[in-house]
């Protein structure tokens, strides 16, 4: 797939129902700034600082832009024409890993379940993946009703650190979902 805005002719764009996730564009840098500069964004990431500043922006762009979609994808979240948030697959050779973040203003509207499932498509059908992994912060049930409502199942327990809150290590919930459960759960919606 070539995006014609894209340096990387290989990066994937994906539409759903309500959403386009594209890749990330130098027009978002304020949306991203506006939402990150959220501690209740941030307190929920690993990687993101709080506060977060402009040139935390300029190189969060910067660095993703950067990325080789045939390793590592980030998507902007787009709703009608409105950048909302990010969706992240990393370790596209090994087992992938999603994480994602949305912008306060756009929560509670099943963006997040919309997207992760439009991902989850793109890894299981088009890269043949035979699993993907992903982790949540204890405190954050909003995302683990996300994942489980979509057929995440929980594998165990870890710490992580949150830079936002100081680098300090917090509980997470370990999840994944094979092909066979996700063939079983798209086959039913």
């Amino acid at each position: 797939m070539k995006d014609q805005n894209s340096e990387l002719p290989t990066f994937p764009v994906l539409q759903s129902k309500r959403l386009v996730l594209r890749q990330l564009r130098q027009d978002d840098l304020t949306s991203v700034c506006a939402y990150l500069a959220n501690f209740e964004v941030t307190k929920n990431l690993s990687t993101q600082p709080h506060p977060f500043t402009e040139a935390d922006g300029v190189s969060y762009l910067e660095s993703v832009r950067a990325e080789d979609p045939t390793q590592n994808i980030t998507w902007a979240i787009e709703h009608a024409g409105v950048f909302c948030g990010n969706l992240r697959v990393k370790n596209l050779q090994g087992t992938p890993r999603v994480g994602y973040w949305l912008g306060q203003d756009h929560w509670g509207k099943g963006f997040m379940s919309e997207a992760v499932f439009a991902a989850l498509c793109f890894l299981f059908e088009e890269r043949l993946v035979p699993v993907v992994q992903t982790g949540v912060f204890e405190g954050n049930p909003a995302s683990l009703r996300v994942l489980e409502k979509l057929g995440f199942t929980v594998t165990g327990k870890s710490t992580h650190p949150c830079r936002a809150r100081g680098r300090i290590l917090l509980d997470e919930t370990e999840l994944e979902m094979a092909t066979a459960r996700f063939t079983e759960i798209s086959s039913k919606n």
